[in-house]
């Protein structure tokens, strides 16, 4: 069964919504673009954001595939030092084998059309065990910056039976992350997840709120590492 129709994505997790993507964060911690200098956003020329994204390196976004491929990506530029800088976008791709029905492998990497000075974040090496300490950054209303705390899941513990997601729907390039305020809801596709000064996720899918039993799912960017890097060095 589809996960989405056209959408929007509720950033600890999506609850789609038609022709719909913008979605602010309740629940968040403030916070600073100083903090997270990494987090960019996809927006339209009029300013209206889409998804989040992050710098891997002085030209590259890493985002979800599902930002990419609902848009002209012609029609899109990417939004620096929390929109204080616009870039526009030289190429982009997103994974191949990125299913829509399911969100296998929802991962896109954007070339900037120029490079950019602001500090970037690493992309993991390797997947957060159960229970690690992680961070969703993201826009919150009057675009203040929040932080979300979450502890990563497993994609064999998310889908356990312990939270709402029923087998076969958890797949091995997700990850979950269950924030720890409970009234946390809101956000985008695409907002970056670090943990451990590592960008091991991007928000990407689920049902309601990643709250009170329903986690957030990210892709998993470890298991995805491999495309990333290659397609990033290739673009």
């Amino acid at each position: 069964m589809a996960k989405f129709s056209v959408c929007s994505f509720l950033l600890l997790l999506a609850t789609f919504l038609t022709d719909v993507y913008a979605e602010n964060i309740e629940g968040g911690l403030p916070t600073t673009i100083e903090a997270h200098p990494y987090l960019v956003s996809l927006q339209t020329n009029d300013g209206s954001r889409i998804c989040g994204g992050a710098l891997i390196n002085e030209n590259t976004v890493v985002t979800a595939a599902s930002c990419l491929n609902f848009y002209d990506v012609s029609q899109l530029v990417v939004g620096i030092n929390n929109g204080a800088k616009i870039v526009n976008i030289a190429a982009s791709r997103f994974d191949p084998s990125f299913d829509f029905t399911t969100n296998e492998n929802d991962v896109g990497v954007l070339r900037l059309a120029e490079p950019v000075n602001d500090a970037v974040i690493a992309l993991a090496t390797s997947e957060p065990a159960n229970g690690a300490n992680a961070i969703v950054t993201g826009w919150a209303s009057g675009d203040k910056l929040v932080d979300v705390p979450v502890s990563i899941l497993s994609a064999e513990k998310c889908s356990s039976g312990e939270y709402k997601y029923g087998e076969g729907e958890i797949l091995d390039s997700m990850l979950c992350a269950l924030a720890e305020n409970s009234q946390a809801c809101g956000g985008l596709a695409g907002n970056p997840v670090v943990s451990n000064n590592q960008l091991v996720g991007v928000a990407s899918w689920g049902y309601g709120c990643g709250n009170k039993g329903n986690p957030a799912v990210l892709t998993d960017l470890a298991a995805l590492r491999s495309w990333v890097s290659q397609t990033a060095g290739n673009l």
